[in-house]
């Protein structure tokens, strides 16, 4: 086993213990993942909090993903191999290692077999979520580009903790596309019961569920500490080529909101959801314009604009110059490229 096992990690200039009675099941979908996987598992390894249970569902990979899975399950007892013997997709490897996880005591917590995290992951999201009775506590991402070595940000910096409910998140366009993501959060096991992700989804089947389990969550603890390392890759399912597929993906996890808080009669939360299924439909317009040169799609999307862009026009709660905006759009959906240039270059993007 290894020596580490009960060693604390120095946080800075402190050296912090949390109680590590409680299991933390970490869900990993393993595909093609032999050049990072190493680095992603040692970075478990290598975490302060030892109470781990590491599913490594492993999706039919074509390279040497298995036999990686296997050495790392061999050499320490908290992993788990669960071979697939039939390739079904993130969600469906997600959804295997849901169904061996329990759901009546401990913590539920994805990473992608591509990523890794700071030896302070667990613990910080732990406390976080303690000190707060939160239903899940969530960090900040440091993106990389790095392919070999774990290099991490500096977290020298003010962490931003504060609290805010599940429904409340959901109203923040501005938090939409980091709550969409399932990694980078702790869960409580319970939220995951009775959810599962859609597996009708090649790309973006985490935005078509996490919200669901926000919704159910009163208190959720948020920071802006970098724990998470996000590897920037274009190869990953949400970089790669622009496809009529992808497109529509997107666009149905966004109608899957509409539905599910229509059912749920939620008055507000449905016209904030408005408000992303519109934002969707131009990002899928311009994409179309760019990148497939397809008249019938770019029309199809558009006329789904056309036909639902009043709701946004319409609600009170946008300040006016947002709802203006959806008005312009109508007119010239181009002009939202140029917005979006404008603000990401005034935020120093």
């Amino acid at each position: 086993m290894y020596s580490q096992r009960n060693a604390p990690f120095r946080i800075g200039m402190k050296y912090k213990r949390c109680d590590m009675s409680e299991q933390i099941t970490v869900i990993i979908p393993v595909y093609q993942a032999e050049s990072f996987l190493d680095r992603c598992l040692k970075s478990i390894v290598n975490q302060e909090y030892r109470n781990l249970r590491v599913l490594l569902v492993e999706d039919c990979s074509k390279d040497n993903s298995r036999e990686i899975c296997k050495k790392w399950v061999e050499k320490d007892s908290r992993f788990e191999l669960i071979a697939l013997d039939k390739n079904g997709g993130a969600a469906n490897a997600r959804n295997m290692g849901l169904d061996n996880a329990s759901f009546d005591e401990g913590y539920i917590a994805f990473v992608d077999a591509d990523d890794y995290l700071h030896p302070s992951y667990f613990t910080y999201l732990y406390d976080l979520l303690k000190k707060n009775d939160a239903d899940f506590s969530w960090c900040g991402v440091h993106n990389t580009f790095e392919t070999e070595k774990m290099e991490f940000a500096d977290l020298s910096s003010t962490d931003n903790e504060y609290t805010i409910s599940g429904k409340d998140l959901l109203t923040r366009e501005d938090l939409r596309i980091m709550y969409s993501m399932v990694w980078g959060k702790l869960f409580r096991s319970k939220l995951w019961k009775d959810i599962r992700f859609d597996t009708k989804y090649s790309y973006y089947e985490d935005g078509g569920t996490t919200f669901k389990v926000i919704y159910n969550a009163s208190l959720v603890a948020i920071s802006q500490r970098p724990l998470y390392n996000y590897f920037y890759s274009v190869d990953s399912a949400t970089r790669s080529s622009v496809n009529e597929t992808k497109l529509r993906d997107g666009i149905e996890t966004e109608l899957d909101k509409i539905r599910f808080y229509t059912s749920k009669n939620e008055a507000e939360l449905l016209e904030m959801a408005y408000v992303a299924y519109l934002n969707t439909l131009l990002k899928c317009c311009r994409e179309v314009k760019k990148n497939l040169n397809n008249d019938s799609l770019y029309r199809e999307f558009f006329y789904k604009y056309k036909a639902n862009y009043m709701r946004c026009v319409k609600n009170t709660s946008l300040p006016i110059s947002q709802r203006m905006k959806y008005l312009i759009y109508r007119i010239c959906p181009g002009v939202q490229e140029y917005y979006i240039k404008l603000k990401m270059k005034v935020k120093g993007y």
